[in-house]
């Protein structure tokens, strides 16, 4: 099947036996291609909390439209652009150059691995991240960030939104932030095992471009941790205490 020819209508399993990697690119996305086979991919994308336009870019190896903003100044804007910037940008950069990474680390592996066996450590830790950190932003997209986006209504935080139990955005972002650790150590050791790999008689363009890759990847996903931590956040609980207070 031309790559072109993919639409949300057709079912996941005429996208598995006929597009190259498909199967692989589901199973990173969370998108059940085992059970429910007949599925549409519009069904299998929204039941993943994925947008059908994103996975159709992935699958069909296009790069999004990713224009990124140095110069907004984060802290002059509605938390819903902060939020939707997040996902727009970071979310779908990050899930487009973690597929792009598994799949050329593999390719790399299956032809370096024997002189370099630490390819295949490099391989699983990409792995572990991204069924970390694929989940992690999909819960995000569907509870945390909607109920940041309602603190700016007329009529507050819509609370049903999140677990009662929380009582405030404050007690899920420990769970979030501990989670941006430990998606920081994963990244460590993935620097880790490809500064292992960058050594002067290394001659493989494709092992060149994974190391590249890595090392953009590890800034990206610094700078995405970064802007909700030390931004959203902070002003998500800021505001959460005004209209507190207000009530």
């Amino acid at each position: 099947m031309n790559r072109d020819a993919i639409s949300p209508h057709l079912t996941v399993r005429e996208i598995v036996d006929s597009v190259p990697n498909a199967g692989r690119i589901f199973s990173i996305l969370g998108i059940n291609y085992c059970c429910g086979y007949e599925r549409s991919l519009a069904d299998g994308a929204r039941q993943a909390g994925l947008q059908a336009d994103e996975v159709l870019d992935l699958l069909s190896d296009r790069l999004a439209s990713l224009a990124e903003n140095r110069t907004t100044r984060w802290t002059e804007v509605s938390l819903t652009d902060v939020a939707d910037y997040v996902v727009e940008y970071h979310h779908r950069r990050a899930r487009r150059d973690l597929i792009h990474l598994i799949l050329l680390a593999a390719e790399v592996a299956s032809a370096h691995a024997s002189r370099h066996p630490e390819i295949w450590e490099l391989q699983d830790e990409l792995e572990r991240l991204s069924r970390d950190l694929i989940p992690h932003m999909r819960r995000e997209e569907q509870y945390l960030f909607p109920y940041i986006r309602s603190m700016e209504s007329e009529t507050g935080p819509d609370q049903t939104l999140i677990f009662p139990l929380f009582g405030t955005i404050e007690y899920p972002l420990q769970a979030v932030k501990h989670d941006h650790n430990e998606d920081l150590s994963h990244l460590a050791r993935i620097r880790h095992f490809a500064d292992s790999l960058a050594i002067p008689s290394r001659t493989c363009g494709r092992l060149d471009t994974l190391c590249d890759l890595i090392a953009a990847f590890e800034l990206e996903l610094q700078q995405h941790i970064r802007l909700e931590n030390d931004v959203l956040f902070p002003r998500a609980i800021e505001v959460e205490r005004s209209s507190a207070q207000r009530r």
